[in-house]
């Protein structure tokens, strides 16, 4: 009865529209006082779920992607990609997935690397007479990249969420995943812009290039800064993020001089909402998580699933996340069915750090999946045009997408070969 009360209540606030951390909460309290257990339990699990030093390191990275953005720093990036991408047909649709790539290693956020750079990369599409729905596909798809390329901060509410699984390691089991969506978008936006007759800018010379990596220079060494600390065990996850944003800081207050004390308030309240989000989810999902342990759930899903192959197992995965993604978004899902799923893949001997990547790719292509895939709303309005048009668009690249996600989820060695060379 106490399991029932809890599954019918969530069920029904989330269809009647109910955020998802409230909903946590509510159906938490619910089953609360259905079991006869103190409501101070939920306080103090969500303490217990809130109380991470890694979360320091979401605010310090939405902050980084702020100075980014208003530090006119993206700028550089986007002419440094374009000076070697240029050549090709759909350079420009090249040059965003490529900026995609870079913006996701420095921020980590899907909806930041769409909004930033749609505003600059959606309108030059447009004027080099791409498609407005092709532009928008391109960049919804692109933006994906956001939350697989480390650091992600999915994957940091990931391993807080499920634990016996190392940040460092997950981020550097993402890298190959990251670099092959990159490189099947890129291919797709080729093929289609030769179809369509999209026209290249034209070959960049050596002078051009040299000139564009020295201004992108500065902006290039961030990522370095961030992964290359990060892995070598020089800076934690958090001391990263920090030393991101004093180095943001300082091109943008500094070398760019683009950025105004002014400006900084409202940097903070957008950090600061991101982060309030990810700490609420963190809290209330801790809250549901423990009223499912309390019930054994667990338990009786191991027994019948430890005899099902691991093939078998994570296509089901994938199917049920995929379908989920379609109807949540990512934070929320991971709170809800990682400490479910992941314990299961630990008893059929699926490596941590494998189970954890397919997941948080799984939810990050619904990101871009209707009917509430957010980079959707978040391109469409900038390039002029409905969010189904979108879609149409960007069908070839989420495809691709999902294709190099079955590559990683039964071929585990080509994503675990460098953690384990890191002693992950």
């Amino acid at each position: 009865m106490e399991l029932a009360t809890l599954v019918i209540c969530f069920l029904f606030l989330m269809v009647i529209g109910l955020p998802i951390a409230y909903n946590l909460i509510i159906s938490s309290l619910a089953y609360l006082l259905v079991s006869g257990f103190p409501v101070i339990v939920i306080t103090q699990k969500m303490y217990e779920g809130m109380n991470s030093f890694s979360f320091l390191a979401v605010p310090f990275f939405v902050l980084t992607g702020q100075l980014m953005l208003k530090g006119k720093l993206l700028e550089s990036l986007i002419d440094f990609v374009n000076a070697f991408f240029g050549r090709f047909n759909g350079a420009i649709a090249m040059v965003t997935i490529g900026a995609s790539l870079l913006m996701g290693s420095i921020v980590g956020l899907a909806v930041a690397a769409a909004a930033s750079l749609g505003v600059f990369l959606i309108p030059m599409m447009k004027k080099e007479g791409y498609s407005s729905a092709f532009s928008a596909g391109v960049m919804s798809s692109a933006s994906l990249l956001g939350p697989i390329m480390p650091p992600s901060v999915l994957m940091i509410l990931y391993c807080m969420s499920v634990g016996k699984t190392s940040i460092a390691g997950l981020f550097m089991a993402a890298i190959v995943p990251a670099l092959l969506i990159a490189g099947v978008q890129i291919i797709i936006a080729n093929r289609i812009a030769t179809k369509r007759g999209y026209k290249a800018h034209g070959k960049a010379t050596a002078e051009q290039k040299i000139a564009a990596t020295k201004k992108a220079l500065p902006s290039l060494l961030l990522p370095v800064i961030i992964l290359g600390g990060i892995f070598s065990g020089v800076f934690t996850i958090t001391e990263a993020s920090a030393v991101a944003v004093l180095y943001s800081g300082f091109l943008a207050f500094c070398v760019n001089r683009s950025v105004r004390l002014k400006d900084i308030p409202d940097m903070f309240l957008d950090a600061a909402s991101t982060t309030g989000l990810v700490l609420l989810l963190a809290g209330a999902g801790s809250v549901m998580a423990w009223a499912i342990a309390n019930e054994r759930l667990l338990d009786s899903l191991i027994g019948p699933l430890s005899t099902m192959p691991w093939w078998l197992f994570l296509l089901c995965v994938n199917i049920l996340l995929l379908i989920v993604g379609c109807f949540m978004d990512d934070y929320a899902s991971i709170v809800i069915l990682a400490p479910l799923i992941a314990p299961i893949a630990w008893e059929l001997g699926i490596d941590p750090l494998h189970i954890g990547l397919v997941i948080c790719i799984n939810l990050v292509v619904g990101l871009a999946t209707p009917p509430f895939g957010i980079t959707l709303f978040v391109t469409s309005p900038v390039a002029g045009v409905r969010i189904e048009d979108t879609v149409k668009e960007a069908i070839p690249f989420i495809a691709a997408t999902i294709c190099v996600l079955l590559l990683v989820t039964f071929c585990p060695k080509l994503v675990l070969f460098l953690p384990r060379l890191a002693g992950y």
